[in-house]
């Protein structure tokens, strides 16, 4: 079963890419289209581990989906895919 990984767990000396996003809606997206399969609102501002919880979710909801590709956007801001 193939999952989404999500690009925002932050390294020292590396970017906080939630910076400025953290509030935007998580939309999952077939992987090269503009369609949305999915919009999550977030309850509070998005933090790597909520986004790996709400995904593992996700996975279940749309498991044919997520086997063909998919990735994830906060607003236009892309933070994961199953192709990472």
């Amino acid at each position: 079963m193939s999952c989404i990984t999500f690009v925002t767990d932050q390294s020292p000396g590396e970017p906080d890419i939630l910076q400025g996003v953290q509030l935007q809606p998580l939309l999952i997206r077939p992987l090269g289209s503009s369609q949305v399969l999915l919009r999550v609102l977030p309850s509070g501002p998005w933090t790597h581990d909520a986004l790996v919880e709400t995904g593992r979710g996700i996975e279940q909801m749309l498991a044919t989906e997520i086997e063909q590709g998919v990735d994830a956007y906060l607003g236009s801001r892309w933070v994961g895919s199953t192709e990472v």
